[in-house]
C-alpha cells in the first residue's frame, strides 16, 4: 500500500514542527538566562546558625563583609574535589574580611561531618543544617555543591549550582574587598 500525504497531514506535520522548534528556542533562551536571574541581587535571608564547634554566626552578623554560603555534603564526590579550592579561596581571601561558612546538608551525619572537617583541616566555619532550615531559607538547596556569594550589603549576588568557576569567584571576592 503507497502513503500519501494530504494537504491536511502535510500542513498538520509542518505546524507540529515549527511548534516543536519554537519550544525548544524558549528552553533554550530560558536555560542561557538562569545564570543571570539566579545571580540579581536580592536580600540574602536572615539566618542564624551554630558552627561546629559551638559558636553563633549569622547572617546579619556578618554585615560589611563578603560572605561565601556554601552547601555541601560528604557524599558529594564534587563537593569533596572542590574542597582543596575552596579552602585555598578561604585562606587567600579571609585576612582581607571574607567570611566562608561550609554547610553540610541536613542527610549528612554531624560525627562524620566534624570528623571530616578536623582531619582535612578546614579554614572556614563548617555548620551541619540538620533541620534543614538553611537550605530552605537559602532557595530550597537541594543540589550539591551550591554556593551564595552575599556582598557586605547583605545581598546575594551571585549563585553557583553544581560545579565552581573559582576565577569568577575569585575575581568577584576581590572586587568586592576593593582590589
Amino acid at each position: 500500500m503507497e502513503r500519501t500525504d494530504t494537504p491536511d497531514t502535510a500542513s498538520s506535520t509542518r505546524r507540529l514542527g515549527i511548534g516543536l522548534a519554537a519550544a525548544m528556542l524558549l528552553l533554550i533562551a530560558t536555560l542561557a538566562a538562569l545564570p543571570f536571574v539566579a545571580s540579581r541581587p536580592r536580600p540574602a535571608p536572615e539566618v542564624a546558625m551554630t558552627t561546629i564547634t559551638g559558636e553563633a554566626r549569622s547572617i546579619a552578623g556578618l554585615a560589611g563583609r563578603p560572605v561565601l554560603v556554601s552547601f555541601w555534603s560528604t557524599s558529594c564526590t564534587p563537593c569533596m574535589r572542590e574542597m582543596p579550592a575552596k579552602a585555598a579561596l578561604h585562606r587567600r581571601y579571609e585576612p582581607a574580611g571574607l567570611v566562608t561558612l561550609a554547610v553540610a546538608m541536613a542527610y549528612d551525619d554531624p560525627a562524620q561531618v566534624a570528623a571530616f572537617a578536623s582531619a582535612r583541616g578546614l579554614p572556614f566555619d563548617v555548620v551541619v543544617d540538620s533541620d534543614a532550615s538553611l537550605a530552605q531559607a537559602f532557595n530550597q538547596t537541594q543540589t550539591t555543591p551550591t554556593k551564595f556569594l552575599i556582598d557586605p550589603q547583605g545581598r546575594i549576588v551571585r549563585v553557583y549550582v553544581g560545579g565552581t568557576d573559582f576565577e569568577d569567584l575569585g575575581q568577584r571576592i576581590k572586587g568586592m574587598l576593593g582590589g
